[in-house]
């Protein structure tokens, strides 16, 4: 019979609840590393993920900030109603580097840039990878008093074998990892189960970010003369807040041309208007305008799904023509963000 673990130098004492919190998280983590490596909106979603990881870091750095809010940063909008974004204190300056490093094909460039300080003693080996990698967050978070340690929660936990790459919604840690010098078993825990919530709303909202997906597959097929209609529905996927004015922008067409393409996204039901004046208005995806409240959902048995129409060689053109677009708007984004 192996011998227990010591909880003396390394870890949380594993006693039946804490095993259980350390299967539950690290299934969750699995399931949507599973789910994200065969998702056709995989580069999509890890846009809206990096901004739903970046808002966990800033709320352990105390910052007072809701996820919708990074959200409309995100996407260049402030939306009417929500506090102003403070101007004498730049709290997404660690965003762009932290976007890069995730995009990094290369695995070591990331753990290179950490302290030499930052190391296992011999008897990690015999712990859990999710131990591990939260262990490596908890030496990092006593160097280092920025946001950092919690942002590279996605690396350590590619490192230790966990998900094939860095997830960015996996961003977390608990704040007694930087005050506390002995880390408590009730602190491992609140550690853990945060991390299970995210990856568990956030598969959530992959499935949701397919739903839409299709959605927008089924409004393309269903128009007659689709316009820009399909570039509005690869782009919603990227920026799903969007105005009349940065659609404009972006699609390089006219405002009144955008005010009206969003009107019809919304009849097709991509999109909701989150505000109620006739200038400066604000549409958010519909998935999202759900989640956060500024729409209600619906009630009643949930409505069958909309069966795929049939195979056929025009659908088939008119669908790779729709990906070809969300690869394009993929690209355009990740310029602008570079040339910044």
């Amino acid at each position: 019979m192996d011998a227990p673990l010591s909880n003396s130098r390394y870890g949380p004492a594993y006693s039946a609840k804490m095993v259980s919190a350390i299967a539950s998280c690290t299934a969750a983590i699995t399931r949507l590393d599973a789910r994200f490596c065969v998702s056709s909106v995989a580069s999509a979603w890890a846009r809206r993920a990096a901004w739903s990881g970046y808002t966990r870091a800033l709320q352990l750095q105390s910052a007072e900030i809701d996820e919708i809010d990074v959200f409309s940063w995100g996407c260049g909008l402030q939306i009417p109603g929500r506090p102003l974004r403070s101007t004498n204190l730049d709290l997404f300056d660690r965003f762009p580097a932290w976007e890069a490093a995730l995009r990094d094909p290369d695995p070591l460039a990331w753990r290179d840039a950490l302290p030499t300080a930052i190391g296992e003693i011999e008897i990690a080996a015999d712990h859990s990878p999710l131990i591990r990698a939260l262990d490596r967050v908890r030496q990092h978070a006593r160097l280092d008093s920025t946001a950092l340690p919690w942002l590279s929660l996605p690396f350590a936990l590619r490192d230790k074998g966990m998900v094939t790459t860095p997830l960015p919604c996996l961003v977390g840690g608990v704040k007694a990892f930087r005050l506390k010098r002995t880390v408590g078993d009730e602190d491992w825990y609140a550690a853990m189960r945060s991390l299970e919530a995210s990856a568990t709303a956030n598969l959530a909202r992959l499935h949701e970010l397919e739903k839409l997906h299709r959605a927008a597959q089924h409004a393309i097929v269903a128009e007659y003369r689709p316009g820009h209609l399909p570039g509005l529905a690869a782009l919603l996927h990227h920026r799903p807040l969007l105005s009349p004015q940065s659609l404009a922008e972006l699609l390089s067409m006219s405002v009144a041309g955008a005010s009206k393409l969003l009107g019809r996204a919304v009849d097709c039901g991509l999109l909701v208007e989150i505000t109620q004046r006739r200038t400066w208005r604000v549409f958010l995806s519909t998935d999202l305008a759900i989640e956060f409240g500024f729409a209600a959902p619906k009630r009643g048995r949930p409505r069958n799904v909309v069966p795929p129409p049939p195979a056929s060689r025009e659908l088939s053109e008119v669908f790779d023509a729709f990906d070809r677009e969300m690869e394009n708007i993929d690209k355009l984004l990740q310029h602008r963000a570079e040339s910044l």
